[in-house]
């Protein structure tokens, strides 16, 4: 009898939020074209000046109205909403908690349909609201990958508008006009931030943090250190770009020597559950004290813990500064 409650409650919450989430994605549009036209009505150069990204965050919290008031009190809003920006993702941080929720509730439901356990579409619940933090963070680390091969480009223009005469703001132009996304994208938007009312400081430190960069924040550094110090900027670049190029090429020997480990890694974390589904699969029964009894369960959470703790060790052990 309880089973059927669960499963008629999981279905009955992803209809609402399915049906909530459809209304909200067809009203994007119209709020993103009302947002661009409030920045330039004046409310975004008063936004810039109180802290910065504050113009980025304000209104980005809001997608749905009912979450507001709760998550603009929540630093880890804020936090996600970063995320999104680095990432590059169109979604508010409301739309994206929308997200998860819809996610985990339906990968409860599949998954006590399929095994019949309802302890394990509490599993379930924590595994759906991980897979849009994991699509979010593949989505930003692939940004970020594409920002910083575009880097070394960046500071060869500068440098070289600089030599030719060019100030630093027509040399940033002259670089975002022959730039490919994401980078010509953020400039772009640090040369609007400019027109509207920042100055060249707090935009440099918007685009920063937008980018999120160790490399691109030391470019960023030696810039804004020039700009309260004097010194010749193009000689500063090319250093500066000598040492990105240097570093780019040992994380790269560093990449080559450490793969088969990280492969190694993936086959250790990745074996167990395989098995555990196909003798799941092939013979139901065998794997069913695993689940029902309490020595079961108990060798299950601690099989789990070390699977998350051999995880999170190969990650420390491959993750080599350079």
């Amino acid at each position: 009898m309880l089973l059927p409650l669960v499963v008629s409650v999981l279905i009955f919450l992803a209809i609402v939020l399915g049906a909530a989430g459809w209304k909200r994605l067809g009203e994007r549009r119209a709020e993103l074209a009302r947002e661009r036209l409030k920045k330039y009505a004046g409310d975004y150069q008063r936004v810039v000046q109180e802290e910065p990204l504050a113009a980025l965050r304000r209104g980005r919290l809001a997608g749905i109205p009912q979450l507001e008031a709760a998550l603009g009190r929540r630093r880890w809003a804020l936090k996600l909403d970063m995320e999104l920006e680095r990432a590059g993702v169109q979604l508010k941080v409301s739309e994206l908690v929308l997200i998860q929720g819809i996610s985990a509730v339906l990968t409860a439901f599949i998954v006590v349909l399929l095994t019949g356990i309802l302890i394990a579409g509490a599993l379930g619940l924590v595994v759906g609201v991980w897979l849009p933090h994991l699509w979010l963070q593949r989505k930003k680390a692939a940004r970020l990958r594409r920002l910083q091969a575009q880097l070394p480009e960046l500071i060869s223009m500068l440098s070289g508008g600089l030599r030719a005469g060019f100030g630093l703001m027509q040399a940033v132009d002259q670089a975002a006009t022959q730039l490919d996304p994401p980078l010509a994208v953020e400039l772009h938007r640090m040369l609007r931030d400019m027109a509207i009312g920042s100055t060249a400081e707090e935009a440099f430190v918007a685009l920063n943090q937008r980018v999120g960069s160790y490399d691109f924040d030391v470019v960023v550094t030696a810039i804004l250190i020039q700009r309260a110090t004097g010194g010749n900027l193009a000689e500063i670049l090319d250093g500066v770009g000598h040492t990105i190029r240097e570093r780019e090429r040992v994380q790269g020997e560093v990449r080559a020597l450490t793969s088969q480990q990280r492969m190694t890694g993936l086959v250790l974390i990745g074996l167990p559950v395989l098995l555990g589904l196909l003798f799941f699969v092939m013979n139901r029964p065998y794997m069913m004290p695993l689940f029902v009894t309490v020595p079961g369960r108990v060798m299950l959470a601690v099989g789990v813990a070390g699977e998350v703790l051999g995880w999170f060790v190969i990650r420390r052990i491959l993750a080599i500064d350079v």
